[in-house]
Parts: C-alpha cells; sequence; structure tokens
C-alpha cells in the first residue's frame, strides 16, 4: 500500500482537523477518525496566537502548553513587546502540562508562584511541596518556598522561611534575590547583625552586588536598628543613588510575576521608601 506523503495543515484545514471531519486531499477520501488536536494547537498558538484554543486542543504536547503558561505570567518584556499577564489563562496552560505530563519539571513550581501571587497561601505550599517532592533537584523551589511562609506568618514560619532561604544562597551563591530575601526575613525577626553579615556575603557574591540599591537600603534599615546612624545614613544614600537610576525594565525583571500595570508604582514607591529612610536617619543624627 502507497503512503500518503506527510502534509503539513494550513489555516484553512485547523477547522477540520479539529472536527475530525472528510477531507479531500489531491483526490481520495480521507476520514480523519482521530483528529490532530495537538497539531492544531501548535498551530493555533504559534501562528494565530489564540492560547485558549491551543490549550483547549493540546493532547500530547506538554512543553506547548507549559511555553503559554510562561508567556501569560512572569514573562520578563523584552524591547516594545507588548506585555502578556493573564495569571488565569496561565493557570490553564500549566494544569494542562501537568495533565500532559505529571510532575512536569517547573509545572507546580509555576503554580505556587501564581497561588502565591494571588495570596492563596496554602495552594501555594502544597504546589510548591508537590514540586519539591516530585522534582527534588529544583532547589529553586525553596526560594518559593521561603516567600511562602515569610508572607503567611503563622508562629515558627519565619524560621522556616530562614531555613529555605539560606539554603536556597547556598545552592545558588550569585542571585541576589535570595539574599534579599533572607535579610527581610532576619529583619523581621530582629537579627540586623546578621543582616549585615549577610550582605557583606551578598556584595561580594552576586555580580554587580555593590551597585544593588535592595542591598544597601535593607543594610542601612539594619545599621539604623543597631544604632549606627552615619553609617546608615551612607546605606541609604547609596541605595537612592542606585535606586534612582533603575527603569522599568529592571523593575520587570525583578518582580516579574506581578502585573506590569503595577511596575510604575511599585518602582516609584520603592524609592519613596528609600527617602524616608533617610528622612529618619536624618532627622535622629540632628538630635
Amino acid at each position: 500500500m502507497r503512503k500518503h506523503a506527510e502534509c503539513r495543515i494550513g489555516p484553512w484545514q485547523v477547522a477540520l482537523l479539529l472536527a475530525g471531519t472528510i477531507v479531500f486531499i489531491g483526490g481520495p477520501v480521507i476520514w480523519f477518525a482521530t483528529p490532530w488536536p495537538t497539531e492544531a494547537a501548535r498551530y493555533a498558538w504559534r501562528e494565530w496566537q489564540v492560547p485558549g484554543l491551543a490549550i483547549a486542543l493540546d493532547r500530547t504536547d506538554s512543553q506547548l502548553a507549559m511555553e503559554i503558561g510562561n508567556a501569560y505570567f512572569g514573562a520578563v518584556i523584552i524591547g516594545r513587546a507588548e506585555p502578556r499577564h493573564n495569571p488565569v489563562l496561565a493557570v490553564r496552560a500549566f494544569h494542562k502540562a501537568l495533565a500532559i505530563e505529571p510532575g512536569i519539571l517547573w509545572g507546580h513550581y509555576s503554580l505556587a508562584r501564581i497561588a502565591l501571587i494571588e495570596g492563596d497561601l496554602d495552594a501555594a505550599l502544597a504546589h510548591i511541596n508537590t514540586e519539591l517532592a516530585v522534582n527534588p533537584a529544583n532547589l529553586r523551589s525553596l526560594y518559593i518556598r521561603g516567600l511562602i511562609y515569610g508572607y503567611r506568618n503563622l508562629p515558627g514560619d519565619s524560621y522556616l522561611a530562614e531555613l529555605d532561604f539560606t539554603r536556597f544562597t547556598k545552592w545558588a551563591p550569585s542571585e541576589w534575590a535570595g539574599y534579599n530575601d533572607l535579610v527581610w526575613i532576619l529583619a523581621k525577626e530582629g537579627k540586623y547583625a546578621e543582616v549585615a553579615n549577610v550582605m557583606t556575603r551578598a556584595f561580594t557574591s552576586v555580580p554587580g552586588g555593590k551597585e544593588n540599591p535592595w542591598f544597601w537600603n535593607m543594610l542601612g534599615v539594619a545599621r539604623l536598628n543597631l544604632g549606627d546612624m552615619n553609617r546608615a545614613k551612607v546605606a541609604f544614600e547609596k541605595a537612592f543613588e542606585y535606586g534612582s537610576h533603575l527603569t522599568l525594565a529592571d523593575w520587570r525583571r525583578a518582580y516579574s510575576g506581578n502585573s506590569p500595570a503595577n511596575d510604575q508604582d511599585g518602582l516609584d514607591a520603592f524609592i519613596v521608601g528609600i527617602e524616608k529612610n533617610l528622612a529618619v536617619v536624618d532627622y535622629a543624627i540632628a538630635q
């Protein structure tokens, strides 16, 4: 029996493939009893940019579903691209990826991030613990779990967050966010001397660490609470200097999970916070 040559679908064929209908190709009648939903899903996403349809059609391509989910949550905007932020759509995509390939790397991790942003901390914790169980090498999950504990703030949570952030900074010593949130927890616990020690390590371990305004701001907070007002002032001044040069693109990279619509407000609030810290120190020095 002569085999039919492989054919790629075009726009007009997608609707036919969806229904599994009779298609005429070069004369013979061919009945697609089982349609090509995954091929149609790829076309719907990559050619038409219709994510909802692609998610609904996808049957076997877990990476396609992950690609769609990542495009609508946590994507860093590059150049003049329009921000695409749709957590509801992203959740559908990540669930589809997990339905196709249970335990897929980043699947439960991504759902945990969305649940965290939306304030559903119980769901976030369940997802991130599942990610750690099925992908134990993905220690980036420790960072997300540290955030969950930090925001949940139940008795003992600060200690658990400190453990996770500490492990994360040892696993990824060049990534600034781990240090920044570790000292956030240490400050909540009143461990300001430890904050200063962690910041000293971060300045040398993180590329560009000495120009990081978050680091200088947290070091200023530690010095202020330790009563070292003059050195606190120096730290806050450096935080303001480097913070004033932050762009919206910088802010998006730092907070890629938040809605792009809030980027300007977030950046403005950060700068205002540094200015308020400077004012507190100036007032204390003047007394």
